[in-house]
């Protein structure tokens, strides 16, 4: 299980090779070689690399952006680097496109992305959060708000932003679930910066920023004092253990 609270990692390059693969790995990984990962990638089936080192040992986080990490730039190693989750995806990203031509695979694997999210959203609706925007009092489906998480949450997966910030990329369930449970959580505590719970129910409110915990990734350490874990996980802790 990931890790529940701040990451013990002392260093970026640390935290990569814990949980990352760079390309040449992540390929084997999938059973598929880099050229394969490079063309998936370019065509926009598969997301993007989460991390990227340059040959100046310069890394770059999708969601972050330059991270300068001067006490261990020394230790960064030049490379691009993908969730090991993402496979499940990739392998059938692949799979498709060695089917069809790219155009149709590229609608194809972005239908299949709709289907489940809007799947998963009408689960967390019943059962997690209600989504306003999403389904109506009854349950009812609300088209424009439903096609706009999905076009939205597309591009952040392309860009690779959740094979950085989920734990378990591995299906759109799991990020969708991450994501709601962090809506939820951002809701009730007003993004963190909520003091006062005294008419909350605290038990129900640690199990949810517990299951939140789990369903995030601890972050790197430059990344993890600005990070949504930091803030609705650790910070929200601290308030509540005063309670």
């Amino acid at each position: 299980m990931i890790q529940s609270h701040k990451t013990t990692m002392n260093s970026t390059q640390a935290y990569l090779d814990q949980y990352y693969l760079n390309q040449t790995q992540f390929a084997l990984h999938c059973e598929l070689s880099p050229q394969d990962i490079e063309e998936l990638v370019d065509a926009q089936l598969i997301p993007a690399p989460s991390y990227q080192v340059s040959d100046s040992r310069q890394c770059k986080s999708v969601v972050f952006g330059e991270l300068t990490d001067p006490d261990s730039v020394e230790e960064l190693k030049a490379g691009i680097y993908f969730h090991p989750a993402a496979a499940t995806w990739t392998r059938y990203a692949f799979n498709t496109l060695q089917r069809h031509p790219e155009n149709e695979a590229q609608a194809i694997v972005k239908r299949r992305f709709a289907e489940e999210f809007m799947q998963a959203l009408a689960i967390k609706n019943n059962s997690t959060y209600r989504l306003k925007d999403c389904f109506d009092e009854n349950g009812s489906a609300i088209a424009t708000g439903i096609t706009q998480r999905v076009n939205t949450n597309w591009q952040h997966f392309l860009n690779g932003v959740f094979s950085l910030c989920v734990a378990k990329p591995d299906s759109i369930a799991n990020i969708v679930h991450k994501e709601i449970l962090q809506e939820k959580l951002s809701a009730i505590t007003n993004n963190g910066i909520r003091v006062d719970y005294q008419n909350e129910d605290l038990a129900a409110l640690k199990k949810l920023i517990d299951d939140y915990a789990d369903s995030t990734m601890p972050f790197s350490p430059l990344e993890y004092p600005r990070s949504s874990r930091k803030r609705l996980v650790e910070d929200l802790r601290k308030t509540l253990s005063v309670l």
